[in-house]
Parts: structure tokens; C-alpha cells; sequence
């Protein structure tokens, strides 16, 4: 933390001594939340059952011209950490080249955001219309980076031995590696493609922890200013080398299971009204890890015997501007994860043999109502209902007001 805060000051100088090149700008959001009694980071963002009063972040942007077609770009942002700490974390930081054939070839390289959908580029608060974040980006699931396929009894060892759980696409989306993007035709079709150290579920997404690199990308067209349609993909081994799976090696390496991602998106506005949505198939091809009597790890499904865990993934969200009140929206959105099947490889479970969903599905619906109180100010108040496929279903609606102040 005290090397990031002494390059943030190094930055602030800097930018005191070339401010004509350097600007800085910044997000700052302020959030109160209740959720249900079943409250937990990983499913609904809230901590507990109990009124919160959070900062959610504050965010500092750098921008710098570097030279003629090249500039470089960063971005800091607190952290909430064990207790009331907060930390301070460098989320981008990348150099861009562009102008190398035209609109046609532009070349970015450091920490970026996936090019993989379109959400990453409108998380923001004041980008996005609702309070709550999509379950792709967050939601935890049956399936570890460290041993793969979660059963009941894997999931309780999952924030231990195994690993953790995984959402399909990592928190905030940020990655490093090497992206080439562009457009041709005024615009008509624009592509985003990129080399990343990790696949969309990586929650080390700084680090190559395989022998091969993943691959992220995004193609779209806009024939019309009211419009876009673009098909997203991304591959990658998710698996990280540990004690757990190590014994994967002798015959099946880490390698060979990988996350493989496609999606469609669809941006719709006119006048007052904007309609964006997504649909996203998941696909973990997932080893099925157990240990011994002497808690020795060896091969329960491996290879060409793992599991395809699948998951199809839908978010809408509508957007209505109010024409009588300059300033004033309506928004809503649903958002679902449903999971496939697979045959139940758990010997000790009562369902062995049987096909059963490898996760519990989950369907949210949210409003708000948003306020524009002065151009850079916007207030918004918000409700969820979520809703888990599971009885007794837990408690996870969130009631929430939000301000966000840009600087």
C-alpha cells in the first residue's frame, strides 16, 4: 500500500509540473445498503444482514499524452480491506499506440479491461444506470481454481484447500496482456482482440500461472448510430498449479482444462430510451478432484473424462429517461445464471450416477430511479429481488441508495 501511495504522489507531482499533458479526473460514490438475513459478498455484495454505510470507492483516473498517437493511461482505486482499512489498488495501466494504420490498427499494452462484452466499459456508477453488479461478475460457483468441480462437501473446503470459487468473469475485469483493436468502414465493424496472462474467471488475472497464454476478443457492427451487435470470446486454461493438483501433471496437465466463453451482446437507444443485453455460454472443462482416506488428492474425473460444467448466463438492462424532467431515469434489469447438467460423480452422495444441476440456479430483478442532482452529481435508489433455486431459498434482497460524485 505505501509504494502505491508514494507512486500516486509521484503522479500528483508530476502532473503539478506538466499539467498541459497530464489531466486527472475521478469517481467518488458514497452507498447505504440493507440486505436479507442471508447476506454474503459472493452471492449479494453485502456483508451481512445489517444496515452499511459504505464507501464504496473512490477512483483516480490519469491520463497522459505522451507523444504524437501515444498516450498512457491508469487507473487507482481504494480497496476495502479486513475491518475499516482501506487499500489502494493500481486496477489499469496501459500505454497506447494508435494511428498505426489509420482507425484500422491501435495497439494498447499493461493492465486493461477485457474486451470480452460490453459491461466492463460501463461499470462505472455513473455509467451504469443500476446499483447492483451482474452475477457474472462476481457470483461464486461449484468450481474451484485449484481442484475444479465443487461437490457439497468440496464447497465448504473451497475458501481453504481448494481455493476458492469462481465467477465466470473476474471482478472489474481487468487483466494484463496485449490488446489490438480498430474499425473500418466509418465505424461499420469494430474488433478488440488480446493476449491476456489469464482466462475471464481468473481472480489472478496479473499472473501466468500456464504454459499458454489466454485469449479474449470482441468483433461487433454498428450499421446505425441507434445500434450495435457484437460476438464476444474468450479461452483459457483456469486451473492454477498447487499442492491439490499437482499430481495432474504425470499424466493430464493443468493445461488441459481450460474456460471457454462466447457471448452476444445488443445495444439498442433512441431519444429517451437504451436497451443493452448480453447472453453469455460458459463452458469449465473441469477435472473432479477427491482425497483419500489421508487426505492425499488424487483423480476422481480427469482428462478426457472431466466434466463440462455449462453455464448460460442472460442480462437486460432498460433505461428510460424522463422527457418531462431533464436529469430523472427510470432503469431496470434482470440478470440469471442457469446451470447445465452433469452426472453426479460423488460416491458418497445419495444422487451418484445421476444427472443433476452442477449449481444452483439464480434469476435477479432490480430497479432504480436515478437523479442527475448537478452534472456531476447523480443520486440513484435502487432495489433487488434474487432468487436461488434451493429450500429453503435464502434471503439476499437488497434495498440501496447511492450517490456518485465526478471530479
Amino acid at each position: 500500500m505505501k509504494r502505491l501511495l508514494l507512486f500516486l504522489s509521484f503522479l500528483l507531482f508530476a502532473a503539478a509540473l506538466a499539467h498541459a499533458q497530464i489531466s486527472i479526473s475521478g469517481i467518488y460514490t458514497f452507498e447505504i445498503k440493507k440486505g436479507g438475513k442471508d447476506s454474503k459478498p459472493k452471492v449479494n455484495k453485502v456483508d451481512n444482514e445489517f444496515l452499511q454505510f459504505n464507501i464504496r470507492n473512490l477512483q483516480l483516473f490519469l491520463d497522459a499524452s505522451v507523444a504524437d498517437d501515444i498516450s498512457l493511461s491508469a487507473k487507482l482505486a481504494s480497496t476495502k480491506r479486513v475491518g475499516d482499512a482501506i487499500g489502494v489498488d493500481l486496477e489499469l495501466a496501459y500505454v497506447t499506440f494508435s494511428n498505426i494504420a489509420g482507425r484500422a490498427l491501435n495497439i494498447s499494452a499493461g493492465k486493461t479491461l477485457t474486451p470480452f462484452g460490453t459491461y466492463t466499459r460501463r461499470q462505472l456508477s455513473p455509467d451504469n444506470p443500476l446499483i447492483g453488479t451482474p452475477l457474472f461478475f462476481y457470483y461464486s460457483t461449484n468450481v474451484s481454481p485449484a481442484s475444479g468441480y465443487l461437490d457439497s462437501a468440496g464447497v465448504i473446503w473451497a475458501e481453504t484447500a481448494y481455493g476458492g470459487r469462481l465467477s465466470t468473469v473476474y471482478y472489474g475485469g481487468y487483466y494484463t496482456g496485449l490488446e489490438v483493436f480498430g474499425s473500418f468502414a466509418d465505424e461499420l465493424l469494430l474488433y478488440d482482440l488480446a493476449v491476456m496472462n489469464a482466462p475471464l474467471s481468473s481472480p489472478n488475472p496479473g499472473l501466468n500461472l500456464d504454459k499458454e497464454p489466454a485469449f479474449h476478443g470482441r468483433i461487433a457492427v454498428h450499421p446505425a448510430i441507434w445500434g450495435t451487435l457484437g460476438v464476444s470470446f474468450a479461452s483459457g486454461s483456469f486451473l492454477e498449479r498447487g499442492m491439490t493438483n499437482s499430481f495432474l501433471d504425470w499424466k493430464w496437465s493443468v493445461e488441459n482444462y481450460k474456460q471457454r466463453t462466447i457471448g452476444i451482446d445488443v445495444n439498442l437507444n433512441h431519444t429517451y430510451y437504451e436497451i443493452n443485453a448480453e447472453y453469455i455460454v460458459n463452458n469449465f472443462h473441469s477435472p473432479f478432484i477427491v482425497p483419500d482416506s489421508a487426505w492425499n488428492y488424487k483423480s476422481g474425473l480427469t482428462g478426457s473424462s472431466a466434466l463440462d460444467l455449462e453455464s448460460n448466463e442472460l442480462l437486460v438492462d432498460v433505461k428510460i429517461d424522463a422527457p418531462f424532467y431533464p436529469g430523472l431515469y427510470l432503469a431496470a434489469r434482470y440478470n440469471a445464471v442457469m446451470f447445465g447438467s452433469i452426472t453426479d460423480p460423488d460416491l458418497e452422495s445419495s444422487t451418484f450416477g445421476k444427472s443433476i444441476p452442477w449449481d444452483r440456479d439464480v434469476q435477479r430483478f432490480e430497479v432504480a430511479i436515478g437523479y442527475k442532482v448537478a452534472r456531476s452529481v447523480l443520486v440513484k435508489l435502487g432495489y433487488q429481488w434474487t432468487k436461488v433455486d434451493v429450500i429453503p431459498r435464502p434471503q439476499l434482497d437488497v434495498a440501496a441508495a447511492q450517490v456518485s460524485v465526478s471530479f
